[in-house]
């Protein structure tokens, strides 16, 4: 078990600066049919990829004969990902609340990307920091919308909260927890300020923290010996070292696309 964080690529055009002024006019007007039709109109993303991974996917399960729950739930996400669920006979008949999480959620399954647990020690070794005396393993960094936010925090965690309806709600729909410090959103400018910063990062650089990572295990576990520390520590690098890639990543093609990226952590 553990926090895990998703990044997804947001179609900013047409999710914030033109889809937000939709959802506002059919919650104003308290008709469906004004959001439905602004659904029709929207690019549908399909990456070929996706979804030979989750055909594949699918027939395994199948062929061990898993539980129809499970089949059930893998078929829905096959649906997202060659998006038949974003065919305007799926969401004909939806009701406004329905319709907007769907656009607030439009595509995912085509552009997200995942940093699963490793988010945190890539963190660290992004800015080596050591956290308070009762946990000196978990420093104490500024939350989403502080102006105090690092270009890396940011890239992890998001520099803003999301934009929100007449009705309070986020436009863009959290897949991870929905807890309101469990998700941020890196519109497009900042995307490529953040994009800037990650290719200046040089990974071989992480090997002079390492001492001070060490000295903050010895403190969190003082009956660890030496080499149990320097074991962690590496595992950490490691992980940190093969998921730095997959953060640039994702950074690359938002910046590549105009779009911005949605942080998305799931407890």
């Amino acid at each position: 078990m553990g926090v895990t964080l998703d990044l997804r690529l947001i179609d900013h055009e047409h999710i914030v600066v033109r889809g937000l002024p939709a959802v506002n006019h059919a919650i104003h007007q308290n008709d469906p049919e004004m959001l439905r039709d602004y659904l029709r109109g929207l690019p549908i993303d399909v990456d070929p990829a996706v979804v030979e991974y989750r055909q594949t996917r699918l027939a395994k399960l199948r062929e061990f004969a898993a539980p129809e729950i499970i089949i059930q739930n893998e078929e829905r996400f096959l649906r997202w990902a060659n998006c038949e669920a974003y065919q305007p006979n799926e969401y004909q008949n939806s009701t406004l609340d329905e319709l907007r999480h769907l656009l607030g959620t439009w595509c995912w399954v085509t552009h997200s990307y995942s940093l699963d647990k490793a988010w945190d020690e890539l963190h660290w070794f992004l800015e080596p920091l050591a956290g308070p005396d009762e946990h000196p393993l978990i420093p104490t960094r500024p939350q989403v919308g502080d102006p105090s936010q690092s270009v890396f925090s940011q890239a992890l965690q998001g520099a803003v909260h999301y934009p929100t309806d007449a009705l309070g709600d986020p436009v863009i729909r959290t897949l991870g927890s929905q807890e309101r410090d469990c998700s941020g959103y890196n519109p497009p400018e900042t995307c490529k300020v953040i994009l800037t910063a990650l290719q200046a990062v040089d990974p071989r650089e992480w090997e002079k923290p390492v001492p001070l990572r060490c000295e903050l295990y010895r403190r969190a576990m003082p009956g660890m010996s030496d080499e149990e520390l320097a074991g962690f520590v590496d595992d950490e690098l490691a992980n940190a070292s093969d998921t730095l890639p997959v953060l640039v990543t994702a950074y690359s093609k938002a910046v590549e696309k105009g779009w911005g990226v949605s942080c998305e952590y799931s407890l």
